[in-house]
């Protein structure tokens, strides 16, 4: 006999969940049954904080690109999960919130932990702002659909965290007859990489090839698009030199005479003064934020207008938001670069001289930065000096490391002098 628990796991392996992250309690402990049961296809890894549970499932997909699965149970337990929720939804990160909640015979009769006093159950109310979607099942059969659905749109589009909220009766509850759906029965033919419109994209490309100062700014929709490849090879190309979100970094090789560092009011001199100096932008999979734009003012990150922006984004919403946009690509980041590389094989090579005059002018505010920067890097001053510790990790660091930087003002100095 299959309860509703082992249905929800079964679902969890078949579309290759191999973590839940979370907390035992009265709420959720069915699903422990479950997934005990099936150890050995999927792992439940018990936290000391159930906020630590949902950093730990954004961390997985930031790197795998895969998402995982968190749990925890009714109450307090799942009010502990919205900060890490709210981190995930705010970067594209994606992973599955199974929240427990109460039994549906107990809806709205103040039963412990039910929050109800504006509506029954009410608990997904909480996490609305955080997440693309909430489910709330209330019987076994609707299990399925919430589940195939969950994870259609947490990975569909823009990714996100989603929330499947379940009354701790359906863990436990039979589920003899309930069919568990087979992910690539319903997903299998979707196309996910949709591509830009080939006329507006050949125009961007006219565009770029006959700029005089073309930039490229990266961002973390080109390192969810798993595009770096794609990215290097349009930069070197047609020798665009390229800047970066603090989530782009990497995405080219930040060695690459072509990279010059962050943007923004707490980035480099090198990629303000090129964003600045340029006549066209492509802008491939960024937000335009206060942060990277210097809160907007005028000339001091961007000109735009007389700069002309070419704006790539996979959610429509963040084209256009802060700055008029001379053309609007919506579309997959890598699909989108192969596009415009594809435009590049067929079509003439972009002015020489002056391509090597832009490039000139970049190496030389690269060099003016770093020769800025190198009194500090080895200085012996006390309480140590930031440019130091950052120069120190950036030696002991493989090339294959990752960095997580808080939000607080060190953050700042690692994405401002890292390299």
């Amino acid at each position: 006999m299959r309860d509703g628990g082992q249905l929800i796991v079964e679902y969890l392996v078949r579309e290759r969940v191999p973590y839940v992250f979370g907390v035992c309690g009265h709420g959720n402990v069915g699903l422990l049954d479950a997934l005990y049961d099936r150890a050995d296809a999927i792992r439940m890894i018990s936290t000391r904080h159930e906020q630590t549970a949902g950093h730990m499932a954004d961390a997985y997909f930031r790197v795998a690109h895969r998402p995982a699965a968190t749990l925890t149970s009714t109450g307090p337990g799942s009010c502990n999960i919205p900060i890490a929720v709210a981190c995930a939804f705010m970067d594209s990160s994606a992973f599955l919130a199974i929240t427990a909640n109460v039994p549906t015979s107990q809806f709205n009769r103040a039963p412990f932990q039910e929050t109800y006093r504006h509506f029954q159950a009410d608990f997904p109310s909480v996490l609305k702002p955080y997440v693309k979607r909430s489910w709330q099942p209330t019987r076994v059969d609707m299990l399925p659909t919430a589940l195939r659905q969950a994870f259609a749109t947490m990975l569909g589009g823009r990714p996100g965290p989603v929330q499947l909220d379940v009354p701790f009766n359906l863990f436990k509850e039979p589920a003899d007859g309930v069919d568990v759906p087979e992910p690539g029965d319903w997903r299998g033919g979707i196309d996910s990489r949709s591509g830009g419109d080939p006329d507006t994209v050949r125009r961007a490309f006219d565009l770029l090839r006959d700029a005089r100062r073309p930039l490229l700014w990266v961002g973390h929709g080109v390192a969810l698009s798993e595009a770096g490849a794609e990215l290097s090879a349009l930069a070197r190309r047609l020798q665009i030199p390229v800047i970066f979100s603090p989530n782009g970094f990497g995405a080219l090789d930040m060695t690459d005479p072509l990279a010059l560092g962050f943007l923004g009011r707490n980035g480099a001199f090198s990629a303000n003064e090129a964003a600045r100096t340029c006549d066209v932008l492509l802008a491939v999979g960024v937000r335009f934020d206060d942060r990277s734009s210097s809160s907007w003012i005028p000339g001091y990150s961007f000109n735009i207008p007389p700069t002309r922006l070419i704006h790539v984004d996979l959610d429509v919403q963040e084209i256009g938001r802060n700055y008029p946009v001379h053309l609007g690509i919506v579309g997959d980041a890598r699909t989108v670069l192969r596009q415009l590389l594809a435009c590049a094989d067929a079509g003439p090579a972009p002015d020489g001289a002056a391509r090597r005059a832009w490039l000139a002018d970049c190496a030389t505010w690269q060099r003016q930065w770093e020769e800025f920067l190198r009194p500090d890097a080895g200085s012996d001053a006390v309480p140590l000096h930031p440019r130091r510790v950052v120069e120190a990790l950036r030696r002991v660091m493989p090339d294959d490391g990752i960095v997580v930087p808080d939000s607080g003002v060190h953050h700042n100095w690692v994405v401002q002098f890292w390299k």
